[in-house]
């Protein structure tokens, strides 16, 4: 019983938006041949709001001919109305709201300071609109790191784009993604990336914001002012990438020629590194990116390890993913590596239990 009488106050308190009876208040949203005015009442949206509560006070409001003009020309027609709906029937419906509209619906819930609303959206958009994450990924991480309010949404899109990094780092508009935002996900430990891969993301966002093209399949074309220029550009990322668990090989053939935008010290350490893995380096080795097993393999990736660990349980449908694989593969012997001798072979992998051995024909 208590629930109808709710509803038939909240229709109730609508028909006063839809009649706009006794209003004392007249909101002019949008701008230009956009803008619409709704008539209102401000007792109602002071009373449902902290913002308009001040907004609309005495000492702030100024009224013409008895009435309030309230002018938000950064708030589009279309959102005001969902936002007056909900403020006077306590209701909203999302249903015939695409994922944009959500976006700024969230924005001006953050403006207006509706905390609820806003959070209602926030779990609405996370169950019903993630696949526009994947759509339109660069838009929404640039809205919702933006406002604090967006936490709930943030976590998501985080942890969404950690276990399927593709989302971002092969969405066409990644190379317009702010710089603090790339540095984020590089220092995130859940980030199911290979490092390599990270790199060559890394490095065509960099290269799109060049003052000149270039091609970096032909570097002996490129001047000393080109490499400082890249290295201007990816400073402040190249301390976030784990140099150390690309494989010396992938290393010297993808990325060496690159070797002037390093600072001396770091180059001579990853190169040391992987020739005398012995003998520590001045900076530090960034921790393995966790729950991923990392193997130093020139035939495999992490990919494949959940393919071997799903053949060993005899999944035949559902297989593993990097993150759920059961099983931590220890690289023992990479004859590449470590010599083409038998004797060789027998003092790295005897006696070591369960192993698995893969060669290339």
């Amino acid at each position: 019983m208590a629930e109808n009488l709710l509803l038939d106050l909240s229709q109730d308190i609508g028909q006063l938006l839809t009649s706009g009876d006794n209003y004392d208040l007249i909101i002019q949203a949008g701008e230009g041949q956009n803008m619409k005015e709704f008539f209102a009442h401000s007792l109602i949206l002071r009373a449902r709001s902290t913002y308009f509560k001040t907004a609309l006070s005495k000492e702030w409001a100024k009224k013409e001919n008895g009435v309030i003009i309230f002018k938000k020309p950064n708030i589009s027609p279309e959102i005001i109305e969902l936002i007056l709906e909900y403020l006077y029937t306590g209701l909203v419906n999302f249903n015939k709201q695409n994922g944009a509209q959500m976006l700024k619906l969230l924005m001006a819930s953050d403006e207006l300071d509706l905390q609820k609303l806003n959070d209602y959206i926030q779990t609405y958009l996370i169950n019903n609109q993630a696949e526009y994450l994947k759509n339109d990924p660069v838009g929404v991480l640039q809205i919702v790191f933006r406002y604090e309010s967006c936490e709930n949404l943030r976590k998501f899109c985080l942890d969404t784009i950690c276990k399927d990094p593709k989302i971002l780092f092969e969405s066409p508009k990644f190379t317009s993604l702010e710089k603090d935002l790339i540095i984020l996900f590089l220092k995130n430990n859940k980030l199911e990336m290979e490092e390599i891969d990270i790199w060559e993301s890394i490095l065509k966002w960099a290269l799109a914001r060049m003052s000149t093209q270039h091609n970096v399949d032909d570097l002996s074309q490129w001047v000393s002012n080109n490499f400082e220029e890249l290295e201007k550009i990816l400073h402040d990322l190249i301390p976030h990438i784990r140099w150390f668990q690309i494989p010396g090989k992938v290393f010297w053939r993808k990325i060496n020629q690159f070797e002037p935008i390093f600072q001396k010290q770091l180059y001579k350490d990853i190169i040391g590194y992987h020739i005398d893995p012995d003998t520590p380096p001045i900076n530090a080795i960034l921790p393995l990116r966790r729950n991923l097993s990392y193997i130093d393999s020139v035939l495999i990736k992490r990919d494949h390890l959940s393919i071997i660990a799903s053949w060993i349980d005899k999944k035949e449908k559902s297989f593993y993913n990097t993150r759920s694989t059961p099983y931590l593969f220890k690289l023992l012997y990479r004859a590449s590596r470590d010599g083409f001798e038998a004797a060789k072979f027998h003092e790295l992998c005897d006696n070591k239990g369960s192993t698995i051995m893969i060669s290339k024909l």
